[in-house]
């Protein structure tokens, strides 16, 4: 019988430290939020969402999600510094003020996620945790411009995608295959002489010659050999 409460009493003592561990992680996190707001008053206003603080450190203002009560999603606004760029499947982060050209930096027209400088293109991904700004590499700013869909851009070499070069695309030879729903512009597949590209990957098995989009079917592209449903999915 003293056994069984001895146990009770550490099992209790155990859950009573691991919330109060709980708590306090919840609050540092409420307070690192809180101080962010807070300070802001203390950075200068450039242009746009852009602030330095005393220091001369260049901040980017974003909006982080976070849960509240029930289904209701409050938002906290916070200051990132940095920018990520890819290099062979590597990201590696810089800081905002070694990579923007803050004096010639611009947003493109509504509706894009790209923004350029004299000497870069940057892509902003917008997710819950906020959006992270993703340097472009290998796109030329001088001749760079967002496709009808925000998610892609051109320049006079590369198609991206959501801020990555479509890899295995020929240039040369590329097509890029529009929504036949006139409602919208937006893009459904790109292909090339020899390959077909979905969201910047490879549909698999595509014959490029012969696909193209289709109205008025169940399917909503196909080739010589197959039918494709959304997303490059083939109909079995």
């Amino acid at each position: 019988m003293i056994n069984q409460i001895s146990i009770k009493v550490v099992l209790a003592i155990l859950v009573i430290l691991l919330s109060s561990c709980n708590t306090d992680k919840n609050t540092e996190v409420e307070k690192s939020l809180t101080l962010q707001a807070k300070d802001s008053w203390k950075y200068k206003h450039l242009k746009g969402k852009f602030y330095t603080d005393k220091y001369g450190k260049l901040f980017e203002q974003k909006v982080y999600a976070i849960a509240g009560k029930g289904e209701t999603i409050n938002s906290q606004i916070y200051f990132d510094s940095l920018v990520y760029i890819n290099l062979d499947d590597t990201v590696i982060e810089k800081s905002l003020s070694e990579a923007i050209d803050i004096k010639t930096y611009a947003e493109f027209d509504e509706g894009t996620m790209y923004s350029k400088d004299i000497n870069n293109i940057y892509y902003s991904n917008a997710s819950s945790s906020g959006a992270f700004r993703l340097l472009v590499s290998g796109a030329n700013p001088k001749i760079f411009k967002p496709l009808s869909d925000y998610l892609y851009g051109i320049d006079s070499k590369n198609i991206f995608y959501r801020g990555k070069k479509i890899e295995g695309l020929n240039f040369e030879k590329h097509e890029i295959l529009y929504s036949l729903d006139t409602t919208d512009f937006f893009i459904d597949y790109i292909k090339d002489d020899k390959v077909v590209f979905y969201d910047g990957d490879t549909v698999k098995g595509a014959d490029a010659k012969t696909f193209k989009l289709v109205a008025g079917q169940k399917w909503r592209a196909e080739d010589k050999n197959y039918k494709y449903e959304c997303c490059g999915q083939r109909v079995e």
